[in-house]
């Protein structure tokens, strides 16, 4: 299923977000309107102040808009009491982070049932699914390794593994290759292609453009306002 011929995953329609300050109000979005669909690989950049974490925090269900639509397979997310927004950020969403953030005491498939574990999924049926999610990521040797003994490549695996494992619908990755050489940035992002292509809408926020640019399409985010360059040929 290409991006173009689904049904958007996610439509932000006219959304911005103003923060109060003691100065007064501060714009950190203004008018934004993008859908993603399942298959996509998308990469959003920007400059440091620009807005890119501010509308990943909206998408990740982190942040309501002030103004404007956010629906998540269909459903309008802004008005949802904060009960229902975590239980559709846990059940439909993953997380990767530029650090990681594993626990270090767990193994690798110890770190990867966490999610299922939130979701109250049996022990057994936790265990089962986080083997295999490793292996999908190509750490089915590595199930038991502690996080201080896996190279930098290999502990994103592990973080791509665990924010995959619940089958989320949206994965949203927050400078995923920041703390990797470019030969493993490269394998990362190849792997998150491959999610991609196999049903996952996957949004990469990063300042690197040559990891922006294996994206299937690159959204432009200046001074809060969302800008999306002409198709490729």
């Amino acid at each position: 299923m290409t991006g173009s011929a689904a049904a958007p995953v996610l439509a932000v329609e006219g959304v911005s977000r103003v923060y109060e300050s003691p100065a007064g109000p501060v714009r950190a979005l203004t008018d934004v309107h993008f859908g993603i669909a399942a298959g996509e690989l998308v990469a959003i950049t920007g400059p440091s102040g620009s807005g890119k974490s501010t509308l990943l925090n909206v998408l990740g269900l982190l942040d309501r808009p002030t103004e404007g639509r956010y629906a998540l397979r269909g459903e309008d997310t802004a008005d949802l009491p904060e009960g229902a927004r975590s239980r559709l950020r846990a059940q439909r969403i993953g997380f990767v982070f530029q650090a990681f953030h594993l626990v270090g005491h767990k193994s690798a498939v110890g770190n990867v049932t966490l999610p299922l574990m939130y979701n109250n999924v049996p022990r057994r049926v936790r265990r089962r699914a986080a083997e295999e999610a490793l292996r999908r990521v190509g750490l089915g040797h590595r199930l038991y390794a502690l996080p201080h003994t896996l190279s930098g490549g290999e502990r994103q695996r592990v973080a791509i593994a665990r924010s995959t494992v619940h089958n989320p619908v949206l994965l949203l990755c927050d400078e995923p290759t920041g703390n990797l050489d470019s030969e493993t940035s490269k394998s990362v992002m190849d792997l998150l292609g491959r999610l991609a292509r196999e049903g996952l809408a996957v949004v990469v926020v990063t300042h690197d453009l040559a990891v922006a640019e294996v994206a299937g399409r690159v959204l432009r985010v200046r001074d809060g306002r969302l800008t999306e360059p002409a198709a490729r040929p």
